[in-house]
Parts: C-alpha cells; structure tokens; sequence
C-alpha cells in the first residue's frame, strides 16, 4: 500500500491528509507505527464509528490538491503521457509542478 519512497524518508511528516479511501486498519496502523497524525475521514462503507481528525485542516489541504491537479491537467503531455519511460514521465511531472510553481508561486 505504501510506496517504497515512503520507506526511505528520513524525516517522516508530522500529519497525513487523505480522503476516505485511505481509511484502512493497515493505512491508520502504518501511519501510527510512524507516528505520524493521520487526518482520514472514516469511509461510511466500512461500517466504523466516527474517528476524530483535523477537519479544518483536511477541507484546506483537499481544496490545495483540487486546484494542483487542475493546474497539472492544462499540461496535455503530462496527463496523457506520451512517454513509455517511467523516469522520462517523472521528469515531465517535475518539469511541470516547476512551471506552476514559477506561475503561481506556490
């Protein structure tokens, strides 16, 4: 579930912010084993009780991933990836989240 990159941060981050999808028992016990804060609204289909998490926070960090995607999606080569190379499509990604930042100076 988790990718491998994550696996090799030195430096953990102090909170996760994920939509209801993510909300596993593996997902919540990784992120706990990490100690890392996990801000997961809990999926209605799982059947759980509600678990306390930063709402405020997730409703402002959802809305900054909303607006990236849809600055990353007026790049046509990005999304429909041209490249078969998956280190030439990184590179196109990077190149990319480089010229929003320069734009919007995020």
């Amino acid at each position: 579930m988790f990718n491998p990159v994550y696996d090799k941060m030195k430096n953990k981050p102090e909170e996760f912010y994920g939509d209801s999808a993510y909300d596993t028992y593996e997902v919540r016990d990784r992120l706990e084993k990490d100690g890392v804060k996990a801000n997961i609204p809990v999926n209605p289909r799982n059947g759980r009780r509600q678990i306390a998490y930063d709402e405020e926070g997730y409703r402002v960090m959802r809305s900054a991933i909303e607006r990236f995607n849809a600055w990353l999606k007026t790049f046509r080569r990005a999304i429909i990836r041209y490249e078969r190379i998956a280190i030439m499509f990184q590179a196109i990604i990077t190149f990319t989240c480089i010229i929003i930042h320069m734009r919007y100076g995020i």
